[in-house]
């Protein structure tokens, strides 16, 4: 074979091999957790999301506290909004409302005189009576067997109905629990259909779902908090530094610029 065109030939199969695995040609860049919080910063809550708040308000002590804590929690992970539990003195919802500085109340109580729950969407406000949450039950056991559990997704229906949820697509949730009896069968867990009606009710309420971004992004858009550790504090000092070699610009005065 002529030398030239066997080294043609050689140049074609390169070129092709390449195109056919350009990940060959790349680079190999460090994905592990570690290089990638090194060179970003890691994430961080986007200025201008996670607003608002919404409170469990627990003015009872016939259910244990902890079950409001736990439901907070479990909407706060769900839908990635600000939900608190808050212990409190017996008030009117309005001005429990307004003395916790949330957006949006579900108020505990336990009171024999009231329903199992009352809500006031257009004030914001909703009532979860713990004392009726078992008027079903036969004996005193029964009754401090169910009342937590019920109590809790009670907790989570009011704040639903509240927050722009109704029935969900998928069977077997509080949503869909027309009875306490039926509310028995269902599993403690929320809708995934349920979390996008949520998140755009609550936008015009001041509560907005929270969004991520990296610490170098938010240095370089001029609003990153002052950096906790050193890799954030290199990436502040590069993004900030002043160049070594400015752009001058020089001043012609006949051009008149």
């Amino acid at each position: 074979m002529n030398p030239k065109t066997f080294f043609a030939a050689a140049s074609i199969c390169a070129a092709f091999a390449a195109f056919a695995n350009p990940e060959a040609q790349r680079p190999k860049v460090d994905m592990s957790p570690e290089a990638q919080y090194r060179r970003t910063g890691g994430q961080i809550i986007k200025k201008g999301t996670f607003t608002g708040k919404i409170a469990f308000i627990d003015t009872q002590d016939a259910v244990p506290f902890d079950v409001a804590q736990k439901i907070a929690k479990l909407l706060a992970d769900t839908v990635e909004i600000n939900v608190v539990a808050e212990k409190s003195a017996k008030g009117k919802p309005e001005e429990l409302l307004k003395a916790s500085g949330a957006n949006v109340a579900v108020v505990v109580v336990n009171d024999d005189s009231t329903p199992a729950m009352l809500l006031a969407p257009e004030d914001r406000w909703g009532v979860v009576n713990v004392a009726k949450l078992v008027d079903d039950l036969p004996s005193e056991n029964a009754k401090a067997k169910f009342r937590p559990t019920r109590a809790g997704k009670e907790m989570v229906r009011a704040f639903s109905l509240l927050c722009g949820g109704g029935s969900s697509q998928f069977p077997g949730n509080m949503m869909n629990a027309p009875t306490l009896r039926q509310l028995d069968l269902t599993v403690d867990t929320i809708p995934m259909d349920m979390v996008g009606y949520y998140q755009e009710f609550l936008k015009p309420l001041g509560v907005t779902p929270r969004e991520y971004t990296t610490y170098k992004r938010a240095c370089r858009e001029g609003w990153a908090p002052t950096p906790t550790n050193d890799v954030q504090k290199a990436i502040w000092e590069k993004v900030h530094q002043i160049p070594d070699k400015p752009m001058t610009i020089e001043f012609d005065p006949k051009a008149g610029k």
